[in-house]
């Protein structure tokens, strides 16, 4: 992350509890239960009303198919199934490396359709659950939590190029899992999990991709997995990224990315640094920002005329510094320093 998004906390939080309490308490608990199958009698009366209030194929039939499958499983998977409950929730440590996730593939091994039921369980709770009454009642509206998270600020804290909206627009930009709900059960809803993101940074390159994975020969027989670290994005450290741009060619309208190296480094972070990149299409992005006809421009039209009243390149650098992160000037003051060299 370019910078780390500050944690609001908020009400909205805690619909987490009702996921620890349904799969812990319940439906890993089946074997323990008497009642044959399940219902909504079966969980605590608080949560009673957000499984008999919302469409039974987004709740109640996903968590009854679960809860007979429960039934006939041995110890050994149900301690597989209340670990990932608990790892997976645990986002700072997995970002980290502390612990290990488990995915929707281990359970799957377990048992196909109980991972479809617990897949299709998690998926409603983000797609549909949390935008309906029962809900956001108890809880609190995700679009006013996205503004309380978002506040003024414009910039994507991913990417630091592109825009997300702000809590003075009517609709909101993405909410990304951070860590992909395609892999990893049970924290769809969890907002530490949950990142403000541009369209760019979430639609076109971010996607479904493994943020703790690395795929190796992806597609061929050989391919296999490596566990990776990565910064955690509500992390309360501002990591200090340093980025180095050279130019192979002496810069002019007909520069392309093929003429731009780049480096980004991070002291202590540089397996973070390399997800940052792997996981957003970073260098891609800078490198590609750095061709626009808007970068060109401040250079030909700001910073020379800047050079012509008499300001020093020091002195320029040092004015961008002092709003690092506005403007995309942390990204024109390496361009500007390789330009310069």
């Amino acid at each position: 992350m370019l910078k780390p998004y500050n944690y609001s906390y908020s009400k909205i939080q805690k619909v987490q509890s009702f996921v620890n309490h349904v799969m812990l308490d319940v439906i890993f608990n089946a074997k323990n239960i008497a009642d044959a199958t399940f219902s909504s009698t079966l969980v605590l009366p608080k949560y009673k009303n957000l499984i008999d209030s919302i469409n039974n194929d987004y709740v109640l039939t996903p968590l009854a198919e679960a809860y007979i499958i429960c039934k006939t499983l041995n110890r050994k998977q149900i301690k597989l199934l209340k670990t990932a409950v608990h790892n997976n929730n645990k986002i700072r440590e997995l970002c980290n490396g502390d612990i290990e996730p488990v995915k929707y593939d281990q359970i799957e091994v377990i048992n196909i359709n109980l991972k479809r039921a617990i897949k299709t369980f998690c998926d409603c709770l983000y797609n549909h659950c949390i935008n309906l009454a029962p809900f956001y009642t108890v809880y609190e509206d995700i679009n006013v939590y996205y503004k309380r998270v978002v506040k003024k600020s414009s910039v994507c804290k991913c990417c630091g190029i592109h825009k997300v909206l702000t809590q003075f627009h009517t609709h909101r930009s993405a909410l990304d899992h951070y860590l992909p709900r395609k892999h990893y059960p049970f924290n769809s809803l969890n907002f530490k999990n949950l990142i403000p993101i541009c369209d760019i940074c979430n639609g076109k390159y971010k996607l479904s991709e493994d943020t703790l994975y690395i795929t190796n020969n992806k597609g061929k027989k050989s391919e296999s997995k490596t566990r990776t670290i990565a910064f955690y994005p509500y992390s309360r450290t501002t990591h200090d990224i340093e980025i180095e741009i050279r130019f192979n060619k002496a810069f002019d309208s007909t520069i392309e990315p093929e003429d731009i190296e780049i480096d980004i480094t991070s002291t202590g972070n540089t397996d973070q640094i390399t997800s940052w990149d792997r996981i957003f299409g970073i260098k891609e992005n800078y490198k590609a920002e750095c061709c626009t006809d808007e970068m060109r421009m401040h250079y030909e039209e700001q910073y020379i005329a800047m050079m012509n009243r008499g300001i020093s390149h020091e002195d320029y650098i040092g004015d961008l510094g002092r709003n690092k992160y506005g403007d995309v000037n942390f990204l024109k003051i390496p361009f500007l320093e390789a330009i310069n060299n």
